[in-house]
């Protein structure tokens, strides 16, 4: 049953956009560096650093790993390509930022030189046009100007000496030399990369509509978008508080977060895809590979048709008190829930009082927004090695405690707490009987609390899953799905089980090719290099495919978007069968694959939607008494149905993915020191039991 309908949500009007916002008229400043801006604003700055946006995102052995995939495997065009490039795609069209221009094909390549960095370094591509600012070289690697063994991930380019200049460390990826420190680039996510926003670009978004690929206009002043109306001057004129309350709205709304949390890649050989509506742009193919905002803006929060009976924007759950502000208890459905409230924010001051103003003018506590920007993430680095690359004054973001507004310090705690706040289920439903034997069916009850679907984000990243246990009275188990099973990983140089369940995938499916270089050489501009996609085989706990989501009553209950490449008849393989042959498929195929480049199709829907309650069935046959006679075993009522939501940080199939695509025998010839069995040993935890529960089966 769905209480909260999706066909009535009505956007606020600030949600809505019209036209393209001007240029500020304020004085030009650089884009600064977030220690420009602690004097004034200590609170912000601390709590922005232990984010996972400021920093760390870009030194993140996943972000470069990623990239490093997508530019081998996928052409070679996700790294910087400026204005001013003196390149020529194959039929003699200026390689450039210019987005529509010539063929179909040379306007998607456009589009994706650079796409990754577009939205994790903003500022840093944004200043392309002025060449002293760049921080990563033309393409720095891959395509035309190919060199493996010059090849190094984005994160080395971040690093300046002493007098400000590029350094980079001996090894690719490795170690940075000593006295080394962060680059503005480093930053991440800025505090200009938000506060100098001018409001939506519309010609950056395929749709015009401003949603991904960082469709913000940033204005390069010294205004800076606030959330307050009537600010008070700032000491030195280090910058102007903007009273423009169109930019003030727009940065409080939804819609800014729209900008950068849909991702839609643009791709011209799709099965199916979402064609461009804006002029010129219109033969630019793509499809979604991060739907989050599109789900948020047409689902129930973005109304007053939900619990809360007002909108609850992004801000409300990952700038606020949430999930540490309170709870609410209210009906989804059949289902009573108890859950954090959304929009509770702390009264504070929004600068330091006493430093920040122009004649230490007295500010007002006001309601403010924190800056920890909670998601679902944590660093897959040691605090040294964040400190070595993002400066000593780096915060231990694993220390415990809490702020002054009893946030926990901790980004583990934060995300493990949001987490938990973010889905129910209930196994009230299942069959009260049943008989030696016999059928009977277990029933759990799902639904998502968040503003989106649940997981959301990166197909492949976010999986999320029931772990369902079925025992007797005495604890016999009779049944199991969503379970793990410590096994060696001799791809990643693991020999033997090491008592580590965290590292180990559910038993629904297992890979079974290796993603290494298995072509001689590297072709620049090829749609894929290398063996095209892992491959993936049924596993123990595999149900139909339908499974996944719902369906049969049987297998493996996952929640995650599916990243996936579909053959169609004639289409080959890029593998070879037992006789050496070039597999080619005789009627439509798919497979799963880790790698956005290779993908032609995202199933956004295998995740579970905001307040709309699901079913899930599990038929279960119970063993005859001659069956538990030969086991020795007396079964004793009643029964015990358990039921769990199991989250997946990474899977770590994908983490051994990357390992071997980054690592001596991946496509570039050398280690790029990002990923190894070691590290996915040391860092990788999961997180059990999100939510529970447990209901009993009595003797027919």
């Amino acid at each position: 049953m769905v209480v909260w309908a999706v066909g009535v949500c009505i956007p606020l009007a600030a949600q809505t956009l019209v036209g393209n916002p001007t240029e500020s008229a304020f004085k030009s400043q650089e884009y600064q560096r977030p220690q420009n801006c602690l004097p004034c604003h200590q609170r912000q700055f601390d709590e922005l650093r232990s984010s996972v946006k400021s920093g760390y995102r870009n030194v993140s052995p996943l972000f470069n790993g990623l990239e490093t995939a997508g530019n081998f495997l996928g052409g070679g065009l996700l790294r910087p390509v400026y204005s001013d490039s003196p390149l020529v795609l194959t039929d003699g069209t200026p390689l450039n930022t210019n987005m529509f221009t010539s063929s179909p094909l040379i306007r998607t390549r456009q589009v994706q030189a650079g796409f990754c960095y577009t939205c994790h370094n903003p500022i840093i591509e944004r200043d392309a046009n002025d060449p002293t600012k760049r921080e990563v070289p033309q393409l720095a690697g891959v395509a035309v100007d190919f060199k493996p063994e010059l090849f190094r991930p984005l994160r080395d380019y971040h690093l300046v000496d002493s007098n400000g200049k590029q350094v980079l460390p001996t090894d690719p990826g490795g170690p940075p030399p000593v006295g080394a420190g962060p680059s503005l680039g480093a930053s991440g996510i800025t505090c200009d990369m938000c506060h100098n926003v001018g409001g939506p670009d519309l010609t950056r978004s395929f749709q015009n509509d401003a949603f991904a690929n960082m469709s913000l206009l940033l204005n390069k002043s010294i205004e800076k978008v606030g959330p307050f109306a009537f600010p008070v001057a700032v000491k030195g004129n280090f910058h102007v508080a903007s009273s423009d309350q169109s930019k003030i709205d727009y940065l409080r709304s939804g819609a800014f977060c729209n900008a950068c949390h849909d991702v839609r890649v643009p791709n011209n050989n799709l099965t199916a895809s979402e064609g461009s509506s804006q002029p010129g742009g219109d033969q630019v193919k793509y499809f979604r590979l991060e739907n989050l905002s599109t789900e948020w803006q047409i689902g129930a929060y973005n109304s007053t048709n939900n619990p809360f009976g007002k909108v609850v924007r992004c801000q409300d759950c990952h700038m606020s008190q949430f999930p540490f502000g309170g709870n609410s208890t209210y009906k989804v459905g059949n289902l009573t829930i108890t859950s954090p409230t959304p929009g509770v924010f702390a009264t504070d001051f929004a600068a330091v009082p006493g430093v920040s103003t122009e004649g230490n003018y007295p500010l007002p506590q006001r309601k403010v927004v924190n800056h920890n920007f909670t998601g679902v993430d944590v660093p897959l680095l040691s605090i040294a090695e964040l400190r070595s690359r993002l400066g000593a004054d780096y915060p231990d973001v694993f220390q415990t405690g809490t702020d002054a507004h009893g946030i926990p310090l901790s980004l583990e705690s934060r995300r493990e707490a949001l987490l938990k706040a973010a889905v129910r289920i209930d196994t009230s439903l299942s069959d009260k009987t049943a008989a030696v034997g016999g059928l009977f069916t277990a029933r759990v009850e799902a639904v998502s609390l968040s503003g989106h679907r649940f997981p959301a984000g990166f197909s492949q990243e976010r999986t999320t899953y029931i772990k369902l246990n079925v025992t007797d009275d005495n604890g016999f188990l009779l049944y199991q799905s969503g379970y793990l099973v410590d096994k060696p990983h001799p791809n990643t140089g693991e020999a033997g089980p090491d008592g580590n369940l965290d590292d180990e995938d559910i038993e629904h499916a297992h890979a079974i090719v290796d993603p290494g270089r298995n072509t001689p050489t590297y072709t620049p501009g090829a749609a894929t290099n290398g063996s095209t996609n892992l491959v993936f085989e049924s596993g123990a706990d595999n149900g139909p495919d339908s499974r996944l989501y719902s369906g049969k009553p049987e297998g493996l209950v996952l929640f995650r978007n599916e990243l996936t490449r579909i053959f169609l008849p004639g289409d080959s393989l890029g593998r070879k069968d037992a006789n050496g042959n070039p597999i080619v498929v005789q009627r439509a195929h798919f497979e799963e694959t880790f790698n956005a480049s290779f993908a032609n199709s995202v199933d956004n829907y295998r995740s579970l939607s905001p307040l709309e309650p699901t079913t899930f069935s599990y038929e279960i046959q119970l063993p005859t008494q001659e069956e538990l006679d030969q086991l020795g075993v007396q079964l004793k009522f009643p029964l015990h149905v358990h039921a769990q939501v199991d989250y997946e940080h990474f899977p770590p199939l994908f983490l051994r993915y990357l390992t071997q695509i980054t690592g001596a025998n991946g496509p570039a010839g050398h280690s790029l020191n990002l990923v190894d069995e070691n590290r996915i040993d040391a860092f990788l935890r999961n997180i059990p039991n999100l939510a529970s529960s447990d209901s009993v089966v009595g003797q027919q």
